[in-house]
């Protein structure tokens, strides 16, 4: 079952994260307060698949309010403005108790506030963090502990990147294949910028990457694709 999350924040547009929709439909859309807004110029373009099951949070951020009517059919879950969580974290941990295994895909959250940006990324520490976040410019992609990632379509001028989580900036190790440095920093962001080595791309090999201990998340373009 995948779950497509559509938050708040700058997020890709239809047009950018096409290659990715082309692979993968959602089975349950959730749109989390001006997620929506985002949500209508993607069902804009992909049709009916990407109308919203389920509405939620403080609509402290929604715009367009005629949106709610437009999509009053959906069922909606309010929560106060004064609370402890962001309407992301929450429509995060709402998708894990719907499906506990389902593959749960955020779309947006760039930019906009540091706070909930950072907020965000501290989520993959958490059990209900998303499997991939889509951003304005990148895939990020969530590698647990003890899988490995193919990153295939990757051109020289690609860059790269993999970061710990905030639960193991200095307790974890990631074994790396095919890129042009393959020996990854032992604390916090494990490889910034890095690419393709021109071996491998000649060849037309994929990088390989292979979380020995503790989990990562993969930084890469569109057009790439990423097979854990």
């Amino acid at each position: 079952m995948n779950i497509f999350i559509f938050t708040g924040g700058e997020a890709p547009s239809p047009e950018t994260a096409k290659p990715f929709f082309e692979k993968c439909q959602p089975d349950y859309v959730i749109a989390a307060d001006s997620g929506l807004e985002t949500l209508d110029l993607y069902a804009e373009l992909f049709g009916k698949a990407f109308g919203p099951d389920l509405i939620l949070g403080d609509m402290d951020s929604l715009k367009n309010l005629s949106l709610l009517e437009k999509y009053k059919n959906a069922k909606r879950e309010l929560f106060p403005s004064d609370k402890d969580f962001t309407d992301t974290e929450l429509a995060l941990s709402t998708a894990r108790q719907i499906c506990k295994t389902s593959s749960v895909v955020l779309v947006g959250g760039n930019g906009g506030c540091l706070d909930h940006l950072i907020s965000i990324y501290d989520s993959f520490s958490e059990d209900f963090h998303a499997d991939i976040w889509l951003c304005v410019n990148q895939t990020v992609y969530f590698l647990a502990e003890k899988k490995s990632a193919e990153v295939y379509n990757l051109q020289l001028e690609d860059r790269i990147s993999v970061s710990r989580l905030t639960n193991n900036f200095d307790n974890s190790f990631i074994e790396a294949e095919g890129f042009e440095w393959n020996c990854f920093r032992k604390k916090g962001m494990a490889s910034v910028s890095n690419r393709i080595s021109e071996e491998n791309f000649a060849h037309k090999n994929p990088a390989k990457l292979f979380a020995s201990k503790g989990s990562f998340l993969i930084f890469a373009p569109y057009h790439c694709e990423v097979k854990i």
